[in-house]
């Protein structure tokens, strides 16, 4: 379990004094029991009591980000869902002393200490809900705490963590004072894009000249996206050949020669991956292979491929920045249709990527990244490993293949860009961002409204330059 925050509805545009609020789930929750001193209940329901001779207390652990320097008036709740079970005439949440604890390994023998009573609620038999309102301070950190109930006869079950939006969450709203201007500044992200345009028999281009098209209509670009379908030759054979020259800087993609990417791992192309690196300017050239993974191996695999990779990449031109492109879209654990199970393995490891990033995409309606349960449960992860964090798609609303643009969907698109811009700012935590400004499977992305341009363009102003 991860840390997942997010300002909870859209972020407004312009506003002061307003009130926000971010959720935060636990990193770790569990119970313990006296009947069962030396056993772990790492499980889906978390329960608190006491029946003859057992007592059972729950322990959750949440760590809260920073704040805004602005915000005031902080209140913070401990929301918790009931699990079939009746609950008790009332349930205590106490603080804990000790955050030195995990929920593979606790027990009521090695437990931290229950501390101070924090607040109590009184139940019925027909409570589903239940909500701590917190009266101490709450800033960023780690917090253990604890719930009890003074019932001696009956237990109180709740929903853990493994439940999703249904498991314990602690909700922390503040006041946010004269908000800085939307944008902000992100003087320390590069803001970019990958482009193409449509041809008449439906294939698509992403020549130089179309980027510099879409240049003059989201620019200044500081980066170009761009994507070869096997290894080149060499990077003046590439598609970003042409990038310094037009005055872009280069993320390069490519896979190995038909998509082999079990011989990639076993060195079979070593001597065309460092014929490739050695032949790239050195410029600090950002590049990746075998982007989006997730579609087409296995964690281990692809960590098996980088791992190889990254070496012989280093050896041959230390200047180029190499490292791992996900796709959001598997790293949503409330979706286990399409998540990636074990975020663990899938990381290269620090000592084999000199960054990380993401694709993330909104199609059918767009979503701030702070809300996006998807891109957040890529951010979250990531943010532990301590490695530059770069947005290496973006794409907010598709125009379905055949349909007409929804204006209610391109004016909401401008707001969401100049909302995340505004996020991105104020996390200061994302060092690339690039707009998907093409074609794709689920329609056309591009900015070509207005407000969407504009939104952007204000956004590739304040990025970084140099």
């Amino acid at each position: 379990m991860v840390l997942s925050a997010g300002f909870l509805g859209q972020l407004p545009i312009a506003a002061a004094a307003e009130r926000m609020e971010i959720t935060v789930v636990p990193s770790e929750d569990a119970y313990v029991s006296q009947l069962n001193p030396n056993q772990t209940f790492n499980t889906t329901r978390l329960t608190a009591g006491s029946a003859p001779g057992d007592r059972k207390v729950i322990y959750l652990k949440f760590t809260v980000p920073k704040l805004p320097a602005s915000a005031s008036e902080v209140v913070a709740r401990v929301v918790l869902n009931r699990d079939l079970h009746h609950l008790p005439d009332s349930v205590e949440l106490s603080k804990v002393n000790g955050n030195q604890w995990s929920e593979q390994t606790l027990t009521m023998n090695n437990a931290p200490a229950v501390g101070a009573r924090l607040a109590q609620v009184t139940t019925t038999e027909s409570t589903n809900q239940i909500a701590f309102r917190i009266s101490a301070p709450v800033k960023a950190g780690t917090y253990s705490l604890a719930v009890t109930s003074a019932a001696t006869d009956d237990v109180a079950r709740f929903r853990s963590a493994e439940y999703g939006v249904e498991g314990p969450q602690l909700l922390v709203s503040y006041v946010l004072n004269d908000r800085p201007p939307v944008y902000g500044s992100l003087s320390g992200t590069w803001v970019g894009a990958a482009v193409n345009e449509r041809n008449a028999d439906g294939s698509t281009v992403a020549t130089i000249e179309v980027f510099n098209a879409s240049n003059a209509d989201i620019g200044p670009l500081a980066f170009r996206r761009s994507f070869d379908s096997r290894l080149p030759s060499s990077f003046a054979t590439s598609a970003a050949r042409n990038d310094a020259a037009n005055g872009y800087r280069s993320f390069v993609s490519w896979k190995p020669p038909g998509g082999d990417f079990v011989g990639a791992a076993q060195g079979k192309y070593d001597a065309q991956v460092t014929a490739w690196a050695q032949s790239v300017p050195r410029t600090g050239i950002y590049a990746t292979s075998f982007h989006e993974p997730e579609n087409d191996m296995t964690g281990p695999q692809f960590v098996a491929l980088q791992r190889h990779l990254y070496p012989v990449v280093k050896a041959a031109n230390p200047s180029i920045q190499w490292g791992p492109v996900y796709m959001s879209y598997w790293w949503n654990p409330a979706a286990p249709g399409h998540y990636i199970g074990n975020p663990d393995a899938w990381w290269v490891g620090n000592d084999y990527a000199d960054f990380t990033a993401v694709d993330t995409y909104s199609a059918s309606r767009p979503v701030p990244l702070a809300e996006d349960a998807e891109f957040l449960g890529w951010y979250d992860y990531m943010l532990g490993t301590g490695k530059p964090m770069l947005i290496s798609e973006y794409g907010q609303y598709a125009v379905p293949p055949g349909k007409r643009a929804d204006p209610a969907m391109l004016a909401l698109r401008a707001e969401v860009i100049a909302a995340d811009a505004a996020w991105l700012s104020a996390e200061d935590t994302i060092s690339m961002w690039l707009y998907w400004d093409a074609h794709g499977d689920q329609g056309d992305w591009r900015l070509e409204d207005t407000a969407s341009q504009q939104a952007w363009q204000a956004a590739a102003e304040s990025g970084r330059t140099e």
